[in-house]
């Protein structure tokens, strides 16, 4: 059996898309998923005109060269260093002044820099900042600032002052820093040549802003990709290893690695075996879930969720249990199961806003504050800030949960032509993705080689266009013969597996449980 570890990062890519998911002793905890047309821009920075001032709202909307114009409010205007001492509690002053309105601030027609700290979801546009931030895996670099913070984790005040003295003493002169708690136990070594590689970003910042020769509005800055991010953010001590299935990704993630933790190289390991890397770790069921509204629970029982445009909601729906000699205790630990799933489906499916949730009715006050103190202990393992209130006479509780990105169903799925949008069916990428985690999971227990798809006309064309580059991966990856059999009146997300030999029906064998 294996051991589990502390921490697991594993990296899998795929013509079409790339996965990443974060594992805690065992335990699935974040899962990001980027496809090849997706167009991600959180935390670039922009040379941004400012189209419209609405003192009413005390806000702007900024073109960056987005479909929409971005929002730009003025608390993210105003002087940083207001928000920074109030965060991080060490304002030394007490400042009462009254803030300006946006039209002091911004002019219509302005040339601006502006950070994307929101992507554009639904019908809403990008959220902007004028505050920069420049993150690192020890530091994040804050221009425009003197400010200088050092992590909560690190209680010793001797430690804290050290700290910001040797960080003060080296830094430029207009840029600010928070030590990250990773940082805590780096070397002065480490901590200088991290900040030198952050200001010679923010440095390459203004110059294109100054000096590129692209017409406003445009790009002046473009973060990092997924994977640097997944190991800023989550690439600790505690991190036993990171797995790549990717040699390019493998590569580029030693060299990567080479310049910030040269000590921890030996964690990077290339994934050589023939068996599917999120197959062998069981993460293909879990990403199968977040892509279904109906989710098993369990000890029995299920979750319903919901997405509109305003809201999320989750009904919780009892097991076949329920109603026995000791229903109230069948209720409960229905409720409490549907308390870690609600925090992991959060988690993994980047829910934001607000979030409805409909626990089983208990009588028992005890009950509902076990309900209640498990679910703020299930929502600890969430990076996002999460704020709930508990529940209210008909059962209920409000959630809100910050979002930052496109959550994985709108970014998975595509609004349905027949059912102008009550429904979704699957999108060509996300069905070509269901084939090849079908046929990953019929290769690990060594279905047949021989194998005929009969698919809908649209996934037929996908996979033999480009000279069958899609086809031709699919038979290279999994060692088989796979012949294409087109239906025309087949949806596009419906595809059926046949053994080539006898003709029989196979679909079913290898398929994704997640109900």
């Amino acid at each position: 059996m294996r051991k589990q570890a502390k921490r697991e990062i594993l990296i899998s890519t795929t013509p079409y898309d790339k996965r990443i998911a974060v594992m805690e002793r065992g335990e699935l905890m974040e899962l990001v998923v980027e496809g090849k047309e997706s167009s991600r821009v959180l935390g670039n920075i922009y040379k941004g005109v400012v189209q419209k001032v609405l003192p009413g709202l005390q806000a702007a909307f900024v073109e960056v060269g987005l479909e929409k114009a971005g929002f730009l409010h003025v608390d993210d205007v105003i002087d940083r260093n207001i928000h920074l001492n109030k965060e991080w509690g060490e304002n030394t002053s007490d400042d009462k002044s009254e803030k300006p309105s946006i039209d002091e601030l911004l002019k219509e027609g302005e040339e601006i820099m502006v950070q994307i700290i929101k992507e554009p979801i639904s019908s809403k546009g990008a959220r902007l900042t004028t505050h920069l931030t420049f993150p690192g895996r020890f530091l994040v670099c804050m221009p425009g600032t003197d400010f200088i913070g050092v992590s909560k984790k690190e209680r010793d005040l001797g430690k804290r002052r050290r700290f910001k003295g040797f960080v003060n003493s080296i830094k430029s002169e207009d840029v600010g820093y928070i030590v990250r708690t990773n940082g805590l136990n780096e070397s002065e070594v480490e901590i200088e040549k991290q900040m030198r590689s952050l200001e010679a970003k923010w440095n390459v910042t203004k110059h294109n802003f100054e000096y590129t020769l692209e017409e406003s509005p445009c790009i002046i800055y473009e973060e990092s990709s997924p994977i640097e991010t997944t190991l800023r953010e989550y690439f600790t001590d505690n991190t036993d290893f990171v797995y790549i299935d990717d040699i390019n990704d493998y590569r580029a993630m030693k060299e990567y690695l080479r310049t910030l933790s040269p000590d921890k190289m030996d964690r990077i390991k290339l994934w050589s075996s023939e068996t599917s890397l999120f197959e062998t770790f069981k993460i293909e069921d879990e990403y199968e879930k977040t892509l279904h509204k109906n989710v098993g629970l369990k000890r029995g029982g299920s979750l319903v969720i919901e997405q509109t445009e305003a809201l999320v909601s989750i009904d919780i729906n009892t097991g076949p249990k329920v109603g026995g000699k000791d229903q109230a205790k069948n209720i409960l630990e229905t409720n409490m199961d549907a308390c870690h799933e609600i925090a992991k489906q959060m988690r993994l499916r980047d829910m934001g806003g607000l979030v409805i949730v409909d626990f089983i009715d208990m009588e028992s006050d005890e009950d509902k504050e076990a309900v209640v103190n498990e679910f703020k202990k299930s929502i600890r393992k969430d990076k996002q800030p999460i704020s709930f209130v508990p529940l209210s006479p008909f059962g209920l509780m409000e959630v809100t949960r910050k979002r930052v990105r496109v959550n994985l169903m709108t970014q998975k799925s595509k609004e349905c032509s027949t059912c102008s949008g009550r429904g979704f069916i699957y999108s060509q990428e996300t069905t070509l993705s269901q084939m090849d985690r079908w046929l990953a999971r019929c290769a690990k227990l060594r279905g047949p080689k021989g194998l005929t798809l009969v698919a809908s006309t649209v996934m037929i064309d996908l996979l033999i266009e480009n000279r069958g580059h899609y086809f031709k991966y699919l038979e290279d990856k999994y060692g088989i013969e796979l012949d294409l059999v087109e239906n025309e009146a087949a949806p596009m997300s419906e595809y059926n597996f046949f053994k080539t030999e006898t003709g029989e029906e196979i679909t079913n064998n290898y398929q994704f449980r997640y109900k």
